[in-house]
């Protein structure tokens, strides 16, 4: 299962030395969150820095944003009213993003990935919007990531993995509503015999509906030793999704130190 990618959710300050253990584990790409505010991305220069020190190994990136604080911002300034939120949300994101992504290609730190978590759109802050406006918020950081870094994939996280109905309705309305191309579809799943079937049907049925990559984020374990199910398990489900769009998997560091070696 050599093909498939390992990504590690780390969190940022890794240095050059921890990096470089994890890659004998057979990592080959960190997950690395970044929050954006209003006022830009929170460490610019660090992220850099740190996206630099990934690359400089070997290691691929994936940038995953966190945009919760930028548009908690938006609210407090234009409060329930959603046309505004939707107009100051769209501009921010651009700007901010886009300095973002910008600047680590400034220094030659382009991530191979962005992800996006779908789930915070239904909803902000009280804040109810239709699904045309969740699609435009969304297609504003799609935009900024391609205009500096064209080449970036686009990985769309979900949570609610385990509802396949839930997230196939959601796929399909953004599609309807003009969304954004995508790459790959995260999903959230604790690996375990009760879920296995779900997820192995839910890779094949998304995968096939959307065209899309599927990546399994099981990185809210730390442990899988007391599991009925392995890491090699879910290596054969992934390798067999059809037309070859099972694409890996994501682990937290702290499983990393219990498994010692993922590939």
């Amino acid at each position: 299962m050599n093909g498939l990618c390992r990504m590690a959710d780390v969190s940022m300050g890794a240095n050059k030395e921890e990096l470089n253990a994890l890659k004998t584990k057979g990592l080959d790409t960190i997950l690395t969150t970044v929050s954006i505010s209003t006022d830009g991305c929170e460490g610019l220069e660090s992220v850099a820095g740190y996206g630099s020190d990934i690359m400089s190994i070997g290691l691929k990136w994936c940038i995953k944003l966190d945009m919760e604080g930028l548009y908690q911002s938006v609210l407090s300034e234009v409060g329930a009213d959603s046309r505004m939120f939707i107009r100051k949300a769209e501009r921010a994101s651009f700007e901010n993003v886009h300095k973002l992504f910008s600047r680590v290609k400034e220094v030659g730190a382009v991530p191979e990935f962005v992800m996006i978590n779908i789930d915070i759109y239904a909803e902000l802050g009280g804040l109810s919007l239709r699904f045309e406006e969740q699609t435009r918020v969304i297609n504003a950081v799609i935009n900024a990531v391609k205009a500096a870094c064209p080449n970036c994939k686009v990985i769309f996280s979900t949570k609610d993995s385990t509802d396949n109905e839930k997230a196939k309705k959601w796929f399909n309305r953004y599609q309807v509503a003009g969304g954004k191309g995508f790459d790959i579809i995260s999903l959230s799943y604790e690996l375990n015999s009760e879920t296995f079937y779900d997820l192995s049907c839910n890779m094949s049925d998304l995968s096939r509906r959307f065209d899309a990559f599927i990546i399994v984020d099981i990185s809210s374990q730390d442990d899988v030793s007391s599991s009925d199910i392995g890491l090699a398990d879910l290596d054969s489900a992934i390798s067999i999704v059809p037309m070859d769009k099972g694409f890996g998997t994501i682990y937290s560091d702290k499983l990393l130190d219990v498994v010692g070696q993922v590939a």
